[in-house]
């Protein structure tokens, strides 16, 4: 909900909730009044008091509840304590109408109007109606029970009133309704594109920034993915604007299909539509982005044949909060690089958000710089080759940093060791696409190829001279502790810290992520596996570390 109208429902929902106090202290007065000479001791009017005061202070802290709470609440809910807080007050009134004794008595009817009045504008003009016939029977029915000789008069009294009351409900009622149904036009308006039915670029932005807000105050994950019409500015030049607009439609119609329910839609502009997915961790953020790309490119468009692609594409970039971003802006913008370079390296494709290649970028010396922007390019069609492992490197560098902190690296150390980390597989680039993801065993001479790829990222990361202590662990990542390993077989402390560390992340990461030969194993059973291997594969420092580090993390204790 957007600020200004959250502010005035808010007002409105505090104005309602003092007018019944009022209502509720209007019509104890009157009951007192009617026979004061019951209340004229201190000790019977201290208890009048409390008994007025404790229950006046239940509703305004009930009321105050469900109004604080309103958007967490369920509609029926809200509607239940509405027409409960409306009747209780009818019930008062008819508590005082019942005990009033004057010839003026059928003017404390008109109390009646206070429920009338506000049941028309807190629920809709039938709820107040039906309180305007409630009330009229009342005074009717009373009227004749405290004097049977006042028939005509009661009659006359339900009469007038209820009249009153009805005309009363049947205007105000009404008149909500246009301002309820006004409101609504107006919010539409602002908030709503026309031509898609999404929300608009003001929507997105106040979307992202509550989202942001909230997941930052619950600590809870939140995605942002954007979309890019691929070539649209060709098929609007192709086959004018108004089939461009027809096309936009169709896209939004595709994106409310099957994006996931919890999806926060939006066209952020022309042909880039925003898609915030609250409590989204990184890997199902970009399935729910495969899907999509999936869905447009598996869609039949009109004139999609004269396409550089012979159909309609997107391009998608997907970052997370708070892996890659501590704010709304800085969110936007790791999903803006994100899109940028899935566009500059062939369109058609969804690209996560590589956060330690921007470090890389802003720590690097002017002859670093554009190798390091080469390394992005390179990572870029690593993980395009293999899909199934596609966040593997973020998520191996995220854990292999913590570990190591763990272990008590200092800080230049930490920083090599999370670059070394993220880049351990950019040797994977020699590696043809058809072998990293094939669905049956490798052949010998495959798995002869797989086993050189340490030694080729090592090659590819020689002249960077920001990445010379990485290039170690990059090299020997694969070695196990026993010397069974490659390329070199190094046994025990021989291999370095580093590669003894990334070898058991790498290893936990690559049997927790589906890959097309086998299935994923729990976390549990990962644990076990990892624990199983300690002093064969795997440094038993480390994994004793390692094991601690990730039931911290499953049990949030970190």
């Amino acid at each position: 909900m957007q600020k200004w109208l959250k502010k005035r429902e808010e007002k409105l929902a505090e104005l309602m909730s003092g007018a019944h106090v009022l209502a509720y202290l209007i019509a104890v007065a009157i009951f007192i009044v009617s026979d004061p000479r019951k209340y004229d001791n201190l000790y019977t009017f201290s208890v009048l008091l409390i008994a007025i005061l404790i229950p006046a202070a239940l509703f305004i802290a009930l009321d105050s509840y469900f109004l604080q709470n309103k958007n967490g609440q369920d509609k029926n809910t809200i509607l239940a304590w509405n027409i409960t807080k409306h009747a209780v007050l009818f019930a008062m009134i008819t508590t005082v109408f019942s005990a009033y004794r004057s010839e003026y008595l059928w003017l404390i009817g008109a109390l009646y109007l206070l429920p009338v009045v506000l049941s028309c504008i807190t629920l809709v003009r039938w709820w107040g109606m039906a309180f305007a016939g409630a009330s009229a029977g009342s005074i009717f029915i009373l009227s004749r029970s405290i004097d049977f000789t006042a028939g005509n008069q009661a009659v006359e009294a339900a009469l007038i009133l209820g009249g009153i009351f009805f005309l009363l409900a049947w205007f105000l009622g009404g008149i909500m309704e246009v301002e309820k149904g006004t409101t609504a036009r107006l919010v539409s308006l602002v908030n709503e594109d026309s031509l898609t039915g999404l929300g608009n670029h003001r929507y997105f932005h106040e979307q992202l920034n509550q989202a942001v807000e909230k997941a930052q105050k619950e600590q809870t994950a939140l995605s942002l993915v954007l979309l890019d019409i691929d070539f649209f500015k060709l098929y609007n030049e192709t086959y004018g604007h108004s089939q461009g607009d027809l096309f936009l439609q169709e896209m939004g119609n595709l994106l409310k299909e099957h994006a996931p329910p919890n999806a926060i839609l939006a066209r952020y502009s022309g042909d880039v539509f925003g898609v915030i997915l609250p409590t989204t961790d990184l890997q199902e953020a970009n399935s729910a982005a495969y899907r999509v790309n999936n869905a447009v490119a598996n869609y039949v468009f009109p004139g999609e044949i004269r396409q550089p692609f012979e159909k309609i594409t997107v391009s998608a970039g997907v970052a997370n909060y708070p892996y890659h971003s501590q704010n709304a802006q800085e969110l936007l913008n790791a999903a803006d690089e994100a899109l940028y370079s899935s566009k500059s390296t062939g369109r058609n494709k969804v690209r996560i958000y590589h956060a330690i290649i921007e470090r890389l970028i802003r720590t690097a010396g002017d002859n670093d710089r554009e190798l390091i922007n080469s390394l992005r390019t390179l990572m870029t069609v690593v993980n395009g080759k293999d899909r199934y492992t596609y966040g593997h490197s973020e998520r191996v560098s995220y854990y292999t940093k913590n570990v190591g902190k763990m272990l008590g690296i200092g800080s230049q150390e930490l920083r090599q060791l999370e670059f070394g980390a993220f880049l351990h597989d950019i040797g994977k680039l020699e590696i043809p696409h058809e072998v990293l993801n094939k669905n049956g065993p490798l052949s010998q001479s495959e798995w002869e190829m797989v086993k050189q790829h340490p030694a080729w990222g090592s090659e590819i990361l020689k002249p960077i001279s920001l990445l010379q202590d990485a290039i170690p662990m990059v090299l020997h990542h694969h070695e196990n502790y026993d010397g069974s390993g490659y390329p070199d077989g190094l046994k025990g402390k021989k291999i370095p810290l580093s590669a003894r560390i990334l070898r058991v992340v790498d290893s936990f990461d690559a049997i927790t992520t589906i890959r097309p030969y086998r299935r994923s194993l729990s976390m549990e059973e990962a644990l076990k596996e990892i624990l199983r291997c300690s002093g064969l594969y795997y440094d038993p420092l480390v994994v004793d570390i390692f094991v601690k580090y990730i039931r911290e993390e499953q049990h949030g204790d970190r």
